[in-house]
């Protein structure tokens, strides 16, 4: 300052003849500066120096400063000098999104955050992509979503946050229908706890189910699978072809072949030996064939096995085209048309419990444009056969229409 001072142009004759301000001299500031003036310009000052000696402003020395020469504080350092109210803490935006995330444990999506009835239910280690996040409460809530088996599956909604993780690993898949799709676990949502299903793909191993996969339901005429399978695995072992007047009597429900098929092949210690040395555990014989029980899981253990090496390829041909020829009439009224072609097999099993009626239906279905599903559905505590067909088809046929698109 005091530099342009000095070289500022000779002042006019005029004005060399007027008294000089003398006070602005004494200081070093401007020449003329009024009082009020030369105070902001200490002010300044003290800022400036400020800045350069301490990289900040320090707070005592601005309060003081401001305070004595009664300036005010620009709106930009209010925060520094606490002259606003303490700030609403919010959570930063995570860059990281969207991201792989997993499941660390059974957790309901709902359709939104906090709010709402369960979409689906994804167990642990799922896998999900993670897209959002929002906070309710005390909880931090994500958005995510996740693939099924083929487009058109799969689903989105919110989950706590806590409940994921960012790894995992690739191994089993396992959710219930709606994990599969939400609408399917809408439309058997009406059946309650009187309906247990599951729906297996064994090239990528998923799983998805409703109700327990180890509740115990009666199989009725639905052990005729296992009676078949078991009658051409002992004539393979024999090298003897099986009878038709076995086979077709058998795959039908014909009561009195059934009992004698039973009994031939050991009853119930001989069916429970035949399928535990494929692995299949879960199956309750009894001494009569027609009061047999079984759980989902064991169920769909045995058609997994029963699509594989459980038999020789050309008889488990003869194993699935009989059964699904002889429930035909009953099944084509439940699924898609894709499910009744060559190669795709659902049985019927029906059984009279008390004054009520058990319904499962079962198999193997080869989509046309998916993988190959391993299936199972039963309705228990029906007041009817049609009544527990009713439910079997809510369930079928939009489960094979999704897979036939």
């Amino acid at each position: 300052m005091a530099t342009r001072v000095k070289s500022d142009p000779p002042a006019s004759s005029r004005k060399r003849t007027s008294k000089p301000a003398t006070s602005g001299r004494a200081t070093g500031a401007p020449t003329g500066s009024p009082p009020h003036q030369m105070s902001a310009w200490k002010a300044s000052l003290l800022i400036l120096m400020a800045f350069c000696l301490a990289g900040i402003i320090p707070l005592a020395i601005l309060a003081s400063v401001t305070d004595h020469f009664g300036l005010t504080l620009p709106s930009t350092f209010a925060p520094f000098a606490g002259f606003s109210s303490a700030p609403t803490p919010t959570d930063a935006p995570d860059l990281a999104l969207p991201r792989d995330s997993w499941t660390t444990q059974t957790v309901d999506v709902l359709p939104r955050a906090g709010q709402g009835g369960a979409v689906a239910t994804l167990a642990p280690d799922f896998p999900v992509k993670l897209l959002q996040h929002q906070r309710v409460g005390n909880t931090l809530w994500s958005r995510i979503e996740w693939d099924g088996p083929i487009k058109g599956t799969g689903g989105a909604g919110w989950a706590p946050d806590a409940a994921f993780v960012a790894y995992g690993h690739t191994g089993a898949i396992f959710g219930d229908l709606g994990a599969l799709a939400p609408s399917l676990r809408q439309a058997m949502a009406p059946a309650g706890k009187n309906f247990a299903a599951a729906v297996y793909i064994p090239s990528e191993n998923r799983l998805y189910n409703a109700g327990s996969l180890d509740g115990v339901f009666a199989l009725g005429t639905g052990i005729r699978p296992m009676l078949l399978s078991a009658l051409f695995a002992g004539a393979e072992s024999n090298n003897k072809p099986v009878s038709l007047t076995d086979e077709l009597p058998l795959s039908h429900g014909d009561a009195n072949t059934a009992t004698r098929i039973y009994q031939q092949l050991g009853g119930a210690s001989g069916l429970s030996v035949y399928l535990t040395s494929h692995s299949v555990a879960g199956f309750q014989f009894a001494p009569l064939w027609t009061a047999c029980h079984a759980t989902p899981r064991a169920t769909i253990d045995f058609y997994t096995q029963l699509s594989g090496d459980l038999l020789n390829t050309k008889d488990r041909a003869s194993v699935i085209s009989i059964l699904s020829l002889a429930d035909a009439a009953s099944t084509s009224k439940l699924a898609a048309s894709w499910a009744g072609a060559a190669g795709n097999l659902l049985v019927v099993g029906v059984a009279p419990t008390d004054n009520t009626f058990t319904v499962s239906v079962a198999g193997i279905l080869n989509p046309p444009h998916g993988p190959q599903l391993i299936v199972m559905a039963a309705a228990t505590s029906q007041l009817s056969t049609d009544a527990a067909l009713q439910v079997m088809k809510s369930f079928y046929t939009p489960l094979t229409t999704l897979f036939g698109q």
